[in-house]
C-alpha cells in the first residue's frame, strides 16, 4: 500500500546508519555503487522473496564480487532492512512531507495516497517485492517480522489520526472510526496490488485505487466531498 505512515520515521531499523559525511570523489562513488545494490536488491527479493534471494547474484548483477557486496551491506539482513528504510526515505521526501501530524488533514491525505498509487505502477519490481514480502514475513523467525508489523501500525494509527482529526474538524462525519477506515483502506489497497499483479499489470491500478478513495472520501466528509482534481 501507498505509504502515509512514512511520515513519521519508525525507530532505529536493522539497517546500518551512515555517517555523515562531505559527498566528493570516492565516496560519490560509493554512495553511487550503494544506489546500484539496493536497486538490483528489489529486483532479486521481488522474484524469489527474502529466504531465496542470493547475495552472491546481487552482487553479478552490480558487477562486483561477493566480498565487495559485503563491503556495503555485511549480511543479507542488513542488505533488506537498508533497502526497506531508503524506499521510506523516498516515500517521505517525495509525498509526506506537508502533512501536519498534529493536524493532519483527511482529504489531502487520500489525495496523497491516490498520488503514490499512481507513482507505484511505474515501480513494479518495487510493489512486487512489497508484496512477496509482507505475505513471506509472517512468520515470526524472518527479519522482517517485526518491520512489517510495525510498518501496517503505523499505517493504521496515522490514518486513524487523520480521520479523528477530521471528525473534531468537522470536516469527517461525527462517529466515523478512524481505525476501521485505516484497515478498510489496508486490504483494498493489498488486494487491488494482488490483482494487479496476476493480471500482469492490465489492471489499472491507480485508477481503481483513486475511484475507490474518492468514493471513501465521499462517503466520510460531512460535504461528501471527493478527491478532487490533485487526488
Amino acid at each position: 500500500m501507498p505509504n502515509p505512515e512514512e511520515a513519521h520515521r519508525p525507530a532505529a531499523a536493522a539497517a546500518p546508519r551512515t555517517r555523515t559525511r562531505r559527498r566528493t570523489g570516492t565516496y560519490r562513488a560509493a554512495d553511487q555503487r550503494r544506489s546500484e545494490i539496493l536497486d538490483a536488491a528489489v529486483r532479486h527479493f521481488a522474484c524469489k522473496g527474502y529466504l531465496s534471494a542470493s547475495m552472491q547474484k546481487v552482487a553479478e548483477d552490480v558487477g562486483i564480487s561477493h566480498t565487495g557486496l559485503l563491503h556495503h551491506f555485511p549480511s543479507k539482513r542488513h542488505l533488506l532492512m537498508a533497502v526497506l528504510e531508503a524506499r521510506e526515505e523516498e516515500a517521505v521526501s517525495r509525498f509526506y512531507g506537508e502533512l501536519d501530524p498534529t493536524a493532519p488533514d483527511p482529504v489531502r491525505l487520500l489525495q496523497l495516497v491516490a498520488a503514490q498509487s499512481r507513482l507505484n505502477v511505474t515501480q513494479p519490481g518495487l510493489m512486487q517485492m512489497y508484496a512477496v514480502l509482507a505475505a513471506e514475513a509472517g512468520g515470526e523467525d524472518h527479519p522482517a517480522h517485526a518491520y512489517f508489523q510495525q510498518r501496517y501500525a503505523r499505517i493504521v494509527a496515522v490514518i486513524a489520526s487523520a480521520v479523528d482529526h477530521g471528525v473534531a474538524a468537522g470536516v469527517v462525519i461525527p462517529g466515523t472510526d478512524g481505525r476501521a477506515v485505516a484497515r478498510e483502506m489496508l486490504a483494498v489497497a493489498d488486494g487491488l496490488q494482488i490483482q494487479w499483479a496476476l493480471s500482469d499489470g492490465s489492471l489499472d491500478l491507480p485508477t481503481a485505487h483513486r475511484d475507490y478513495l474518492d468514493r471513501l472520501c465521499r462517503r466520510i466528509t460531512v460535504a461528501g466531498q471527493g478527491l478532487g482534481s490533485t487526488g
